[in-house]
């Protein structure tokens, strides 16, 4: 349907960067099919955010959030597999992964600490430097 009508394509439930490329040549394929150009389309990522000054602020702010939810330390685990984790170094490196893995751009959220300011405009900066 994306390569039929869509101007627009954001994808959800990737877990790795890995993965970016077989959507990315299915979408190619079917507007291939239809005789559409891929580039007409726009494709971004949902990416799950935890990001805090140090590795261990990002971590404590991700426990204070899993026991407001009552998440058990299973469930944490599951999270640190889900959301791109920790501190701007590294929660950059991921994003910048996911950018040259072929897509348009990222569509970020901060799962456990996006009520803190602090931790959206550092967001914002550290997808900035990763995406420029």
């Amino acid at each position: 349907m994306v390569a039929q009508y869509a101007d627009e394509s954001n994808l959800v439930g990737i877990r790795s960067p890995a993965e970016v490329p077989r959507k990315l040549e299915a979408l190619q394929a079917h507007c291939e099919r239809l005789g559409r150009d891929r580039s007409e389309i726009e494709v971004t990522m949902l990416v799950a955010c935890n990001v805090a000054p140090t590795r261990e602020q990002a971590e404590a702010e991700l426990r204070a959030a899993a026991a407001v939810k009552g998440w058990n330390e299973q469930v944490i685990e599951i999270a640190r597999g889900l959301i791109v984790h920790g501190d701007p170094d590294s929660v950059g490196e991921e994003l910048q992964a996911y950018k040259a893995a072929g897509l348009d751009g990222l569509v970020v959220s901060l799962v456990a600490n996006g009520h803190v300011p602090e931790r959206v405009s550092l967001l914002g900066e550290v997808a900035r430097r990763a995406l420029d």
